[in-house]
């Protein structure tokens, strides 16, 4: 993913750390006009800096989300299914030098975290979010990613990069839905194949060609 949203957005957008969903649940039949009576529950998300005390749960939420990629795309490997493995991912990501990222609360629950890194590199600065970079809780919307890119890439912004690259598991259609709605656009897309089970070809070689 790649070609975020505009500076000029970044520093415009989402500036409040803190968002609230109300939710509108009718018990009997019909509206408020019709006797219905309806019940009004305030979700308060909260959007933080993400910290070292955060990588035990954000390592959870990877395991998760790695779990629920491998139900369609069973070549992944087996092994960050265990938290114990993810949490390692999630901290060898944030031990990076020039690293950030955010996390969102719910009740005091991890319920999503994104972290990226920035780098200078030949065509201009950069940010990057990597693979173990980002997860959402199961029946979460990918929204709070957008949520928590708006902030990261605020901070990218600030940096003085403007090469966002975000890299998303192919099983998260969702998030890359979500993404796009940002502005971001599909730059490559990486291949998995079983070698154990593939069977290549004889090829002639061509006349006069010696391999």
């Amino acid at each position: 993913m790649t070609n975020g949203p505009t500076p000029a957005l970044l520093n415009t957008t989402y500036k409040l750390a803190t968002r609230k969903r109300i939710l509108k649940v009718v018990f009997g039949e019909g509206d408020r006009r019709s006797g219905g009576q309806i019940l009004e529950e305030t979700m308060k998300t909260e959007l933080l800096p993400f910290t070292n005390e955060m990588i035990p749960e954000a390592g959870k939420l990877l395991a998760g989300r790695h779990a629920s990629n491998r139900r369609s795309l069973s070549l992944l490997p087996e092994r960050f299914e265990d938290p114990l493995v993810a949490t390692n991912a999630v901290e060898t990501l944030w031990k990076e030098k020039h690293k950030n990222g955010f996390a969102a609360f719910r009740d005091g629950k991890m319920i999503a975290y994104l972290i990226g890194q920035t780098s200078t590199n030949p065509w201009g600065r950069s940010g990057c979010v990597y693979l173990p970079g980002y997860a959402i809780a199961e029946h979460e919307s990918p929204t709070l990613l957008q949520d928590l890119y708006a902030l990261l890439g605020d901070d990218w912004v600030k940096k003085g990069c403007f090469n966002h690259d975000l890299y998303i598991s192919a099983a998260d259609a969702d998030v890359i839905a979500a993404l796009f709605d940002l502005g971001f656009g599909k730059e490559r897309v990486d291949a998995l194949m079983d070698f154990r089970t593939f069977e290549s070809r004889q090829m002639e070689e061509p006349a006069g060609v010696t391999i």
